[in-house]
C-alpha cells in the first residue's frame, strides 16, 4: 500500500491527458480503487529500479511498471461460472513508464503474472487491450496471449460487466485476450 500513490501516478502518466486539477482527482480515485481492489483480493505487481541520483543506501526506488491481477472480475458472470473458482485470473492496469518501454519491463511484468497465476492455481489469464494499442498487443502476443475469437455471448457479457464493451469507453474498442497456463 505504500506504493499506491506512485502506482497511481504511473497510471496517470500512461493512461491519461488530464489538467492539473483532474490529475489530482485521478490520483486520489486511483488510490481508492487500488485499495478497494486489494481488499477484494487483487494483487499489484511492480517492477522497480533504484532512482538515479538517490543517496547510497537510502533504498529509494522508482516504479517502472505495474500490473494488477485478481479473480473477482469473474464473479457473477457466465465465464466465471463455467470454470472452477479461481481457475481464471484477470489482468488489468498494465502500465510501463514511457521512458523505459521496449526495455523488457512489460515482459518482466507478464512473466511475474504467469508465476503468480501458476502459484495460485489459475489455468487461464485474461486481459483487455485497446485495439489501437499495437505495441501492447504485440507484447501480449509475444508472451503467449491470443485474441478471444468466439461468438459465445459469455465473452461479451464478461466484457460488458467491466464496462469495456463497444460504445462504453468513448468509442474505444477492446480485444479480450487470454493465455492458458496449463
Amino acid at each position: 500500500s505504500k506504493d499506491d500513490v506512485d502506482i497511481a501516478n504511473l497510471r496517470l502518466s500512461v493512461f491519461s491527458n488530464f489538467s492539473l486539477d483532474q490529475q489530482s482527482q485521478f490520483c486520489a480515485r486511483s488510490c481508492q480503487a487500488i485499495s478497494a481492489r486489494r481488499r477484494r483480493g487483487a494483487t499489484c505487481i511492480v517492477v522497480t529500479s533504484a532512482c538515479q541520483g538517490s543517496l547510497e543506501g537510502s533504498g529509494a526506488t522508482t516504479i517502472l511498471g505495474n500490473a494488477e491481477c485478481s479473480f473477482h472480475e469473474f464473479f457473477g458472470t457466465r465465464l466465471g461460472q463455467r470454470r472452477r473458482q479461481n481457475a481464471i485470473f484477470y489482468v488489468t492496469e498494465v502500465a510501463v513508464n514511457p521512458s523505459v518501454r521496449r526495455q523488457g519491463v512489460g515482459t518482466k511484468l507478464l512473466r511475474a503474472l504467469d508465476a503468480l497465476g501458476e502459484k495460485r492455481g489459475a489455468e487461464t489469464l485474461y486481459l483487455h487491450v485497446d485495439v489501437s494499442n499495437y505495441a501492447a498487443i504485440q507484447l501480449y502476443e509475444k508472451n503467449g496471449y491470443r485474441k478471444v475469437i468466439s461468438d459465445d455471448p459469455m465473452f461479451l457479457e464478461f466484457t460488458t460487466s467491466l464496462n469495456l464493451h463497444p460504445g462504453a469507453t468513448q468509442g474505444r474498442e477492446h480485444f479480450l485476450l487470454y493465455k492458458n497456463l496449463r
